[in-house]
């Protein structure tokens, strides 16, 4: 009992660091702490050192909002899946950043992208998992004419990690071990190693985010969804760091 209370202890530790992990990753972020290291300088007349910080801030923050970067990030994370999908036992859809579309016809979407596999008869059930988006996700899909006897709704979690276990759990209890996961591309590599940690068989499939506008874009000027990405890939890299050295993939 002692072992199992320490080890929600560590795992909450370390959910809750991530969560300010992502705030610092932010290229904003850290060149408004970088300009602030400028100013503190200028006040202790260290007028040199203010100017490089300064400008290191300035450089650092046009960088990451550049098409180039994000787009050299984020196809260094991304995951594919198959050509063609197999059928599985399951769907299972992560919420996250990408909020289901008022239609739920773009599969561009995670909530989107759920129900058109379940349509096409990729797999029986679909599993929706997230504390904020989960529910929302099973009343649109109920709405699009889902059974609700095929919808199954995990909204506890409140991370990665909780997300493969808690679904893990559903899944088992529904005869389910092998399923399609929908989740963004990026984060696709971190969620599909969680669930295979739980014994389930993972096969990807990866939505786009919606960044395909950064492809036409000019490479070396910034733009806010640019940096958006290059922020979600530096926050990914460090949680795939963390999740391994913790054990949870």
């Amino acid at each position: 009992m002692l072992e199992a209370c320490y080890r929600r202890t560590r795992d909450a530790r370390l959910a809750e660091s991530l969560d300010i992990v992502e705030s610092l990753t932010h290229p904003a972020v850290q060149s408004l702490l970088l300009g602030a290291i400028s100013l503190a300088m200028v006040f202790r007349r260290r007028h040199a050192l203010a100017a490089w910080t300064g400008a290191i801030a300035l450089a650092w923050v046009w960088l990451a909002s550049t098409p180039a970067l994000a787009l050299a990030l984020g196809n260094s994370l991304a995951t594919s899946g198959p050509a063609q999908p197999p059928h599985a036992d399951a769907i299972v859809v992560l919420g996250g950043e990408t909020r289901p579309s008022a239609d739920w016809s773009s599969v561009k979407t995670r909530a989107g992208k759920g129900l058109a596999l379940w349509r096409a008869g990729y797999a029986p059930l679909l599993v929706v998992s997230g504390s904020d988006q989960a529910r929302a996700m099973a009343e649109g899909y109920a709405a699009a004419g889902v059974p609700v006897h095929a919808i199954r709704v995990e909204s506890r979690s409140r991370n990665t990690h909780e997300n493969a276990r808690d679904s893990a759990a559903i899944l088992t209890a529904s005869g389910a071990s092998e399923v399609l996961l929908v989740t963004s591309a990026t984060h696709m590599r971190r969620a599909s190693a969680a669930f295979r940690k739980t014994g389930i068989k993972v096969w990807p499939e990866p939505t786009d985010e919606r960044h395909a506008a950064l492809y036409d874009a000019p490479r070396w000027l910034p733009r806010r969804d640019a940096l958006t990405l290059t922020a979600r890939c530096l926050y990914e890299r460090i949680a795939l760091w963390a999740y391994h050295l913790h054990g949870w993939i």
